[in-house]
Parts: C-alpha cells; structure tokens; sequence
C-alpha cells in the first residue's frame, strides 16, 4: 500500500542540496531532510520522486462552465469573452514549475550508476510522460511556448530570457517524450495491485491519441500544415488501446439496472451503490486522479452541483429512435409538461439529469443520503422541485458525479477513460478520410450506445435521414463527456467557437409549458425570447473573437521579465 499512498499524497518533498558549514568548510549531511549527497541511490528513490508529479493530473474542475453547455452561478469571463490578460497565469506557473521538477529528475536518471538504470527505466518513462503532459497543458492555451529540455539555473540567460518556440516544435517533443515512453512502460495488466494507479503504456498511448486528435483537428481547422500525420497517430494510438484488450467499459446493468451509468462516476471503496461494486470493478478508468476516504478526500464532491446544463447541452441528446428530437420523425414529446422533454430520450440523459418532482440525494447530511437498506424511505433525500438560484440557474440539473453517501468521501476523478479513446478513433478515422464505414462505428461509437441501449450510429441511417455524421460524432463526444472539462477545448479545436460562444446562453422553455402556467414559477425574473426560452446570458454580451480569443494571452509579468516574449494574437491591448 505504500505506493498508493505517495501517489495519493503526493508525498516527494524533497530538499536537494548540501548543506555546508560556513565556519569550518565541511559537507554536512543533514540527519533530518532528504537531501541530494545520499538521494537518488535507489530505484525506490526515483520511484518517490516520480509520485510528486501525479498530484498535478487535471481532477474535479468547473471548465464546462467556460463553454456554451453549461451556465454557472454569475457569469464566466472565459465563456463570454470577457477576460483580460493577467499579470500571472495558473497553467503556466504550474506548468513550467512542474518542467523544472521533471527536467531535474529526468537528468538524475541519466547520471545514475549503470547497475541502477534498468530497474529505473520505468520511473524515467512516467516522468518524459508527465513532460509531455505539461507541454501539452502549455501547448493547448498557448500555442508556441519556450521549450525547456534541462533544469536552469541563473546562468541559463539563454533559456531564461529566450523567445517562444514555435507550435510545430513543442507538438513535435511532446510526440517525441511519448513516443520514448510508451515501449518501457508496463501494460496495465502488467502493474502489481499496490502500484495500481501508475501511468501504464496503454495510459501513455490514450494520451498520445487525445493530444494527436487535438493538434491534428487544430491543425486542419486553423488551416496549418501537417494535420494528416497528427490525425494519423490519433487513430493509430487509440487503434492500438481498443486492441490491447486491457480495458473495458463500465456496464454494470445486470446488477444496477438503467442507472449503472450514474454510479461508475461516483466509485468509492465502500459502497456507493445498490450493489455493493467498487473501484476494483472499474476497468474503463485508464488515468485517474486517485482520492481516498481515509487518506485524500475529494475535494469536491458536489461537483455537478456547481454545473447546470443549458438547453444547448439538454437539446444535444438523441431521441430513443437515434434521431435529433428536432428531426421530423423524432418521438420527442415536446416542451409541454415539466417531464415531457426526457421521455423517449437517450438514456444518458434520464440518467444523468434529474428529472422536476424526482428525489434525489446528497452527501453533505444523513438525512440527504440514500439508505441502501430502505431505497425508497420518503422522509430522506431530496425532492427536485426547479428552485431557480438555490438548486440550478437553467432549470436543469445534472447528477453526474454526485454521491449519494455521506463524506468523507473517495470517489476519483477520471483524468481519461475508456470511452474518451473510443471517441478518438471514430473522430480521428472520420477527420483523416472525411468518411467512417460501420465496422469502425461499431468498433467505437456503437460500443458507447451498446452500454445504453441506444440504436447503432450507421452510415445507411445517417444518409437516410439527412444527417451529418461528422455532427453525430461531435454530438456523441459532447453528450458522453459533458461535465468532465472538455467542451472549450472542442470548441477551440474545431474552430467553432466563434459561433457557439456567441450564442446566447439558455434554459428551459417557459411560454406555452407547465412553467408558465404553474403559479410556482410567476416571478421567474429571466428574459423570455422569441422561442419563449429563457435568456441567461444574451448574445449581445456574449464576444468572442476569432482573431484573439482562439488562444489566451501569456501573463503579462513573463513578457515584463523577458521582452522576447511575443504575446499572443489580439492581447497587447486586450
């Protein structure tokens, strides 16, 4: 269990340097920290060192609010365009301090004593993994940044004070850390129970296929050169995880019924469900941010709670027929009745959105958690009845991610899963050779409707409905990852951004519906368009830019400190 616990803790503090007395000339060996004369002579010891960079993994965030799927209490800067180039910026302090950790620790690899090498070539790939993470983090928000392959000194004027490189050069070492990686890292198979929770090659080839489908996406969107090679190891990449046969999708409806779905998000290591299934039964999480009742709670558990799904993001799901429910032969039942709008819909939003008049759970007091012994017991929970600014702004709500047991809770965030890989390779295939044949929907797409009970995505029934597949793709990816961070970033890739965020931000229907004529609802205080839809956010305040907001502007201060510095497009003014 030691090694879950460094990784869960985050514990490598270590203190690198010696300490030398001034007055008599002599090296100390301070008894009481971990210092560099006596580190780095084991395989254990880079193994700990290693675990420090685990903690720095993406885990419960609020990003979707940053899109058009989601609105949040007040207004997001980034969702609207509002936000202004800052002195300082979390993702690149953190990312460049990071670098320096792992630059360090990936030259301690290359001095270490040639009997030591081969028992710490695994410590080395996680770290060239972890390099490539951050880059890629950079890489994402900024574009080009500066490429740091050592950790620096002051001396390093050079590296210190140099320009940006350029996007192709830090897409090009990020491919290249991965590429080193993946051959020495083990199959997840392959990693001992206490070690669970390690970068394994098939994490490392599912990151390679997310940032490949990135890049080469942004490359062909944006007009830049060299997107078929990207698109190329995007498909290759999630190819080789679908095939290596060690993971698979969460789909425990034999013994959780319909509502299986819900409970992979909320796993713990007691029970968190009617079935008593933990994380141990969990093999569709391939990197995780690992959190523990006892030893790291997670930090938020309400997640979802802080996420209210616009009627953009409730409009995406399917009929139950596989049909847009605006299609002319959609079963969609319309805006009528407060549950009108979810019966014959996809399954995942029954699932993850709770439904006016349903009760509900939450774990912040006993009386709000679920009694497995007594499901049904009226005097706990929570019934939704649409308090508009206490239990949602939208008129929905979402329950992805949220338990129904008491804290201290448990419950991992999935840094990247199974089913992101499957959307890969039916994205990447469809984007390199603008078509998709059914055995690679049934290889990928289909596998996410299967777990659902959703008819098969095909070519005959696209074609015989007038749809686009290219937007059923994009329609799945939203709907199966919504809430997990990734929409801005879509948005971004697929240069769309300049449409969707300039929309204006929207809830449920009111005029003509149970709402309006529901006294409950009379002072609802929202705008109402011409749809007779509520107006959270208007377009007119809604900005974004095409020519600047695309990618965000470097802190001000790094640009103050080293002129070479160029700021991003459309930024020197703000």
């Amino acid at each position: 269990m030691k090694t879950r616990k460094y990784i869960m803790l985050g514990c490598c503090f270590l203190l690198l340097g010696s300490t030398a007395s001034c007055e008599y000339g002599l090296d100390i060996i301070s008894p009481d920290v971990i210092s560099e004369p006596v580190y780095f002579k084991t395989a254990d010891e880079f193994k700990q060192y290693a675990n420090q960079f685990y903690e720095g993994m993406s885990t419960f965030n609020s990003d979707d609010d940053m899109s058009d799927i989601c609105k949040p209490s007040g207004f997001n800067n980034v969702s609207n365009s509002t936000y202004i180039a800052g002195t300082t910026d979390g993702t690149w302090d953190g990312a460049y301090a990071a670098l320096r950790s792992i630059n360090y620790g990936l030259e301690k690899c290359a001095d270490a004593p040639a009997d030591l090498k081969e028992s710490i070539k695994v410590y080395e790939a996680e770290m060239k993994f972890f390099r490539a993470y951050q880059y890629f983090n950079l890489l994402k928000r900024f574009g080009g940044v500066p490429l740091i392959e050592k950790s620096l000194t002051t001396e390093d004027t050079d590296e210190l004070y140099g320009p940006r490189d350029s996007r192709e050069t830090i897409a090009a070492f990020i491919k290249k850390n991965l590429d080193e990686a993946i051959p020495v890292l083990p199959l997840e198979s392959e990693i001992a129970t206490d070690d669970k929770g390690r970068i394994s090659r098939g994490a490392a080839q599912a990151f390679k296929a997310r940032f490949s489908l990135f890049e080469g996406t942004w490359r062909k969107f944006h007009g830049l050169e060299g997107a078929d090679e990207y698109l190329d190891d995007a498909v290759s990449a999630s190819y080789d995880v679908i095939m290596s046969g060690e993971y698979e999708l969460w789909d425990h409806r034999a013994e959780l019924g319909e509502l299986a779905y819900k409970y992979y998000f909320t796993l713990s290591k007691v029970k968190a469900n009617p079935a008593g299934l933990t994380k141990a039964d969990n093999k569709e999480t391939i990197i995780t941010q690992r959190y523990d009742e006892d030893l790291r709670e997670a930090p938020r558990p309400e997640h979802s709670a802080s996420l209210c799904p616009t009627k953009k993001l409730a409009d995406m799901y399917l009929d139950n027929t596989g049909l847009p429910i605006d299609h002319p032969n959609s079963v969609f039942q319309g805006y009528d009745r407060l549950t009108s709008e979810y019966e014959n819909r996809d399954p995942r939003m029954t699932t993850f959105f709770i439904e006016p008049g349903d009760r509900f759970w939450l774990f912040s007091q006993p009386m709000y958690n679920i009694d497995w012994n007594n499901m049904d017991d009226p005097n706990r929970g929570i019934i939704y009845n649409v308090d508009f600014g206490f239990w949602t702004q939208t008129g929905y709500r979402s329950l992805k991610f949220e338990s129904e047991i008491t804290f201290p809770l448990g419950c991992d965030w999935p840094v990247l899963r199974y089913t992101e890989v499957l959307l890969i390779y039916a994205e990447a295939v469809y984007e390199k050779n603008g078509a998709i044949s059914d055995d690679d929907l049934n290889l990928s797409i289909n596998e996410l409707r299967d777990r659902v009970g959703m008819p098969h995505l095909t070519n005959d029934f696209v074609t015989t409905n007038g749809l686009d597949m290219r937007e059923e793709i994009r329609r799945e990816r939203t709907v199966e990852l919504c809430l997990e961070g990734y929409r801005l970033d879509d948005l971004r890739r697929w240069k769309t951004a300049e449409y969707e965020l300039n929309e204006p931000l929207r809830g449920i229907k009111y005029k003509g519906t149970e709402y309006e004529t529901d006294g409950r609802w009379d002072n609802i205080g929202y705008e109402i368009d011409d749809e007779g839809v509520i107006v959270l956010e208007s377009a007119e305040n809604r900005k974004f830019d095409p020519e600047k907001h695309y990618l965000f502007p470097l802190p001000t201060r790094q640009i103050l400190l080293n002129p070479q510095l160029e700021q991003n497009p459309g930024w020197n003014q703000n």
